[in-house]
């Protein structure tokens, strides 16, 4: 009995310093090659880099902060496993609250492999994303490795059509109410089953044309996207512009170097180097 209450209280406490992704979270969505690690460290240090350009009394926070253990005072020799159980859920939940709450950037939990969330407290993701995204367009320098599509995420809520319409409707407000503009919906989902792919399209596209009726939808080259992206039970929401233009928000793609017939051989060189740098063959996980 002894061994058994030790095995769920370590379960407990191993468990208790990660964070789930959940309705009402900001941040940035990230997909990475197989090395999840590694595309958290780089996304860390990319999002710091340009935080403290942006935001420079802002001070940067550590990886992930330990949620403090159970009350030494708490008795060892507890016998009901039930409540022992409950007691350590509602403590982690109370700890990755109080966590959360206080860094500028955190990695949480997606349940899909290559698929990277990191919440944040910053008002603003696609602000720092878009000075990301241009800074890499301008200058074409690499700076990560096993990054892949960097977006920014607006509003998280639940995947069934009724939540996605509502937390759209608010967002549409700051984007299609006013001015008119071009807009498509770009859609990806993972593990989910339920939600229809050709349903959400059709009514967030009618959604955007009742905010302004001469906003017209554009496939090829439009101002605005709409990104829905849907892992297991949660919608992603997020609208950017440019989408097409900067390569679809893939940082390997907005680095490489503009390529025309006549390239000479030290352009070849420096592509085909950092061509094979980039991936080590793996295709990329959209």
């Amino acid at each position: 009995m002894g061994d058994s209450r030790k095995k769920k209280k370590f379960y407990f406490r191993k468990r208790r310093n990660k964070y789930f992704l959940e309705p009402g979270f900001r941040g940035f969505f990230c997909t990475c090659n197989f090395r999840e690690k590694e595309c958290v460290k780089e996304v860390y240090n990319l999002l710091n880099e340009y935080a403290d350009r942006l935001y420079p009394g802002l001070e940067s926070e550590p990886l992930a902060a330990p949620a403090a253990d159970r009350s030494d005072s708490e008795s060892e020799d507890e016998t009901d496993i039930g409540d022992q159980l409950r007691r350590e859920l509602d403590s982690m939940k109370k700890d990755s609250q109080k966590s959360l709450k206080h860094k500028r950037f955190q990695v949480v939990e997606t349940g899909a492999s290559n698929c990277i969330f990191i919440k944040t407290n910053l008002p603003s993701p696609e602000e720092l994303t878009t000075a990301i995204i241009k800074d890499l367009y301008t200058t074409r320098i690499q700076k990560t490795r096993h990054v892949m599509r960097l977006l920014p995420i607006m509003a998280t809520c639940k995947a069934n059509l009724p939540d996605i319409m509502e937390c759209a409707g608010k967002l549409f407000d700051n984007f299609f109410l006013k001015e008119p503009s071009t807009f498509a919906v770009i859609f990806n989902k993972r593990f989910n089953s339920s939600v229809s792919r050709d349903l959400i399209i059709k009514e967030l596209a009618e959604l955007v044309t009742l905010k302004n009726a001469d906003n017209k939808a554009d496939l090829k080259n439009p101002h605005l996207c709409i990104i829905v992206e849907i892992i297991k039970g949660i919608c992603l929401l997020s609208i950017v512009d440019n989408y097409f233009m900067y390569k679809k928000y893939n940082l390997h793609e907005l680095c490489k170097e503009e390529t025309t017939p006549n390239d000479t051989e030290g352009t070849q060189a420096k592509k085909f180097k950092s061509d094979v740098g980039q991936t080590d063959g793996q295709s990329e996980i959209q």
